[in-house]
Parts: structure tokens; C-alpha cells; sequence
């Protein structure tokens, strides 16, 4: 009953956050032609708004705020799975070495330019690239093992190569215009999405939460240690090996869309494990919840706060996720020397 008041209560917020993040920007949009706004499109009402007022609100404000909601969900749900599948309280969505793999990708697109072919598609395809690249590097070095120790360390041998090589690539770049559009992206931006890039994110994503729903109990039980989960009739090796793609899948979709956004993934789970307990099935939901809010939130910071310019997403992230994780690490060290 408790947990679900809780839901409730994070849902309701979320929906205020949804109508009332939508006023906020370079320009400040009154509420009541937010409503109109959406009223007109999803309503079939036919109220008067400003034109520009409208074409603001429903081609650059909502999907970028969708935008922000699936990337909430997806690292959020992400980074819980690192955390069962590593038995690590600090692993967070990045730790396989994706996000970097990601960066190498995205910056060689934007720097050296590319394939032709692709044209704006390029930085999201190459990102897409580097990731998978990545987590198959990754995969063919842990090989058969099991082990979440092995799975940390190669991921962040990986992410220090990819890393090593996105310096290069920056480097060797002949114009600032380059370096500034590169580390913009390195550290995440929502400015840019439009609504043909939420389908395929969405269903990604969906499939994803899906996929933790469907396996909550084998996840459940995942927790107790890798031998203690055999012994149970769980095939260990099967399920981690799932998890890791698919999680791999999700970042990758989400890294090459909005560049890296950093602590979410790290953070939100735990907030949600106080928030409704150890259980997946109520992690989940809280985690989707407040991720979502979160992200809804340092997203209007990152476009308000030095109107008309926007700070980048990952920036405000780290902001507030940074002091969470020293708390984090306090709580759960205090009793050590």
C-alpha cells in the first residue's frame, strides 16, 4: 500500500513537471497557451494560440522533453541492471566502456567528417557504431567467465582506450568550430531532437523496461551471488549475458541521440531502492518515475539558466548527482577506517 501512495504521488508530480516544463526556455510560455497548445494537437480542439507561440511549444519543447523522459528511463533502468549484474552499488550504465566506445564514434563523425551518404545521420550512426564495437570488444575479452569483478575491469580498460582515442581525434582537429561542437556533445545536449527520433528510442526502451519486468524474479535472485543463483536453477552466464546487451543496446541508442549524460544511471537507483525497496519490480517503477523527473528538470536548467544560451545536460547532471554520490559513499563506508 505504501509503495503504491508513493507511485501515485511520483506520477502525479511527473505530470505536473510534464505541463509545466514545457513554459520554460529562452522564452517564457503562460500556462494557459501550454494548454491550449496540447488541448489543440491531442484534443482536436480548435483554440486560438499564437502560431510561433505554437510551432515552439510542439516542434522544439515537447519532443526534446519526451526525449529527456526516455533517456531518464532508459539510463535509469541501465544502471540498475549494472548494479545487479555486477553486485556493485557505484557500477552505473557507462561501466562496460559503451559511453566512451559512443564519444570515439560521435567525435570522428564530427571531426573528420564522416560518411557522405549518411549526412545528418552521421554522428548518430558512428556513435551507434562505437558502442557496439565496444561491448563486443568487451564480451570476446571476458569471455566464458562469469565473474562481475572481470566484467568492471575490462569495461574500464575499454572506456580507457576509447577515451585515449576520442583525445586523438580531438587533437588532430583543424578547426575550433570542431572542438567546440565535439565536447558539446561529450557532455550531452537535448537541443536538436525531433520527433523521428522518438519512435525508435521509445520501442528500444519499452522493450527494455519490458525485459526487467518479465525477468524481475530471476533478477531477485541474482542478487544472492552468482553460486547461490545456480544452485537455485538459474542460468547465470544466459542472463548476464542478456543483460549486458541489451542494456549495451539501450545506451548506445540513447549515447548516440544526446551525447554522454553522466551519475543518473548511478544515482537514481538508489534513490529509488529507498524509495520502495531491494525488489525490481518496485525499482523499476521507481526508477522510471524518478528518472524522468530528474531529467525533465535538468533539462529546463540546462535551457533557462543562461537564456538563450543552454548549458550542456551532462553538466547539470554531474551537478547534482556528484554531491548524491558523495553521500552515497559516506553512508555505505562509515563504519570503515
Amino acid at each position: 500500500m505504501q509503495n503504491t501512495i508513493k507511485t501515485l504521488i511520483l506520477g502525479a508530480i511527473l505530470i505536473v513537471s510534464l505541463v509545466t516544463s514545457l513554459q520554460f526556455g529562452s522564452t517564457f510560455i503562460p500556462l494557459t497557451d501550454v494548454l491550449n497548445s496540447l488541448s489543440s494537437h491531442l484534443g482536436g480542439q480548435n483554440l486560438s494560440i499564437p502560431h510561433m507561440t505554437d510551432t515552439i511549444l510542439w516542434d522544439i519543447r515537447l519532443p526534446r522533453l519526451l526525449y529527456s523522459i526516455l533517456t531518464g528511463i532508459g539510463l535509469s533502468a541501465v544502471g540498475l541492471l549494472m548494479q545487479t549484474v555486477t553486485r556493485n552499488a557505484l557500477a552505473d550504465p557507462y561501466v562496460l566502456g559503451v559511453s566512451s566506445g559512443a564519444s570515439t564514434g560521435a567525435v570522428f563523425a564530427i571531426i573528420c567528417g564522416g560518411l557522405p551518404l549518411l549526412g545528418a545521420y552521421n554522428t548518430p550512426f558512428f556513435a551507434s557504431f562505437g558502442a557496439m564495437l565496444s561491448i563486443i570488444l568487451v564480451l570476446l575479452c571476458v569471455g566464458k567467465s562469469n565473474s562481475p569483478v572481470k566484467l568492471i575491469l575490462i569495461g574500464m580498460g575499454m572506456t580507457g582506450i576509447f577515451s585515449a582515442l576520442t583525445m586523438i581525434i580531438i587533437y588532430g582537429a583543424k578547426h575550433e568550430a570542431q572542438v567546440r561542437s565535439a565536447m558539446f556533445w561529450l557532455l550531452g545536449s537535448f537541443a536538436g531532437i525531433q520527433w523521428q527520433d522518438l519512435p525508435l528510442s521509445a520501442i528500444i526502451v519499452a522493450l527494455f523496461c519490458l525485459f526487467i519486468y518479465i525477468y524481475k524474479q530471476d533478477l531477485d535472485v541474482l542478487l544472492l551471488g552468482n553460486q547461490e543463483a545456480a544452485n537455485m536453477g538459474l542460468s547465470v552466464k544466459t542472463l548476464q549475458l542478456s543483460i549486458v546487451i541489451t542494456s549495451s543496446i539501450v545506451i548506445a541508442t540513447l549515447v548516440s541521440k544526446v551525447g554522454v549524460v553522466g551519475f543518473i544511471g548511478l544515482i537514481i537507483p538508489h534513490l529509488a531502492r529507498i524509495t520502495g525497496g531491494p525488489k525490481h519490480k518496485n525499482t523499476l517503477i521507481f526508477s522510471m518515475l524518478i528518472g524522468s523527473i530528474v531529467m525533465i528538470w535538468s533539462d529546463v536548467l540546462s535551457r533557462a539558466l543562461y537564456s538563450p544560451e543552454e548549458i550542456p545536460i551532462g553538466v547539470l547532471t554531474s551537478l547534482l548527482g556528484a554531491p548524491l554520490f558523495i553521500w552515497i559513499i559516506m553512508k555505505r563506508y562509515k563504519n570503515i577506517g
